[in-house]
C-alpha cells in the first residue's frame, strides 16, 4: 500500500514552494475548486447550518467568493470560535469530517487573501482521503485514490505555478462519482 506518511513532508514542501507566488485570482480559483469538492461530502450544508448557524448553498458560496462577499461567513466562523466552550453542558464535540468540512471551507474563503491557505486546501484533501482509507471497509480503494491524488496535485500545481488558472470544476469532475457517503 501507498504510505502517505513517508512522503507528506516532501509533498508539503513542494506545495509551499510552487504555490507561494500565486496571484489572488489563482488562489481564488483554487478555493472555488475545493468548495465544489466539499459539497460532494455528505451533509456539508447541514454541518455549516448546524455549527455556523448560516444557511449556505454551493452556488451562493461560489458566487460570494467570486465577488469577495464573504464577511457573513467569516463572522459565522468567528462567532463559532468564540462560542465554543468545551466545559459547557451543551458542548458538542465535532466529528472529524465535520471539522474537515468547516476547516476546508474556511481555507477556501481565505485562500484569496492569504497564500498559505492555498496549500492548506491541497493538504486537507489528503487528510480526508487518508481518513476514508483508515475507516473504510475498502482501504485499498482509498489508498489508490490517495496515491493518484498526490500525482494529480503535483501535476496541477506545476501548471498553476506556471501562471495557469485552476479549472474550478477539476475537483468536482475528479470526485463526483466517489462514494464519500459509504462511511
Amino acid at each position: 500500500m501507498f504510505d502517505i506518511v513517508s512522503i507528506i513532508s516532501k509533498h508539503t514542501a513542494f506545495l509551499e514552494d510552487k504555490l507561494k507566488q500565486l496571484d489572488s485570482s489563482q488562489r481564488k480559483s483554487i478555493g472555488k475548486a475545493f468548495i465544489r469538492l466539499y459539497f460532494l461530502l455528505p451533509e456539508t450544508a447541514e454541518c455549516i447550518e448546524h455549527y455556523l448557524k448560516i444557511k449556505i448553498q454551493e452556488d451562493t458560496l461560489l458566487n460570494d467568493v467570486e465577488n469577495n462577499n464573504l464577511q457573513y461567513f467569516k463572522d459565522a466562523l468567528k462567532n463559532y470560535s468564540i462560542s465554543i466552550d468545551p466545559y459547557a453542558d451543551d458542548f458538542e464535540e465535532l466529528e472529524i469530517m465535520e471539522i474537515n468540512i468547516i476547516s476546508g471551507l474556511e481555507n477556501c474563503i481565505i485562500s484569496a487573501e492569504k497564500p498559505e491557505y492555498a496549500v492548506y486546501n491541497f493538504l486537507l484533501l489528503i487528510d480526508i482521503l487518508d481518513y476514508y482509507q483508515n475507516f473504510s471497509e475498502n482501504p485499498q480503494y482509498w489508498n489508490n485514490l490517495l496515491k493518484e491524488e498526490i500525482e494529480f496535485q503535483q501535476k496541477i500545481v506545476e501548471q498553476i505555478s506556471k501562471g495557469e488558472i485552476m479549472d474550478e470544476n477539476s475537483y468536482f469532475d475528479r470526485y463526483k462519482n466517489t462514494p464519500f457517503n459509504e462511511i
